[in-house]
């Protein structure tokens, strides 16, 4: 059961990022939000599931983030993401602006990414010695 999880969560991650920058691309670029029900529903609906898996896998493995640096570091980040998206798409202000905030978010989710993959607080800058 764990790697059907697991494997659900990484897929979830991938449709999460990917509908993150459909609708970046949307809003930003041609300056209009998703049009339809299900497209406007559909990346909370895959944000639910992923964070749902990752809620099981935590518990199936007996993870505490106050005590693996890394997962408290990921979940910390992963609230950053979060922010970073609702500024990017919410905030009134110069086009720039909300992009760089776009950019930030995509940039940080890749560095969640690579704190998952290395079970490191330092993800990708662990490179960096």
């Amino acid at each position: 059961m764990y790697w059907d999880i697991k494997a659900a969560h990484v897929l979830f991650a991938a449709l999460s990022l990917a509908l993150f920058a459909w609708r970046g691309a949307l809003s930003l670029w041609a300056g209009r939000r998703p049009a339809g029900r299900l497209l406007r529903v559909l990346p909370h609906v895959v944000d639910s599931l992923l964070l749902a898996c990752g809620v099981g896998l935590t518990v199936m493995l007996r993870l505490d983030p106050l005590r693996s640096p890394w997962l408290g570091v990921k979940l910390l980040c992963v609230l950053a993401y979060i922010l970073l998206g609702i500024l990017a798409f919410r905030l009134r202000g110069p086009r720039r602006l909300k992009l760089a905030l776009f950019v930030a978010a995509l940039l940080l989710f890749g560095f969640i990414v690579s704190i998952a993959l290395t079970h490191d607080p330092r993800g990708i800058f662990r490179l960096l010695r």
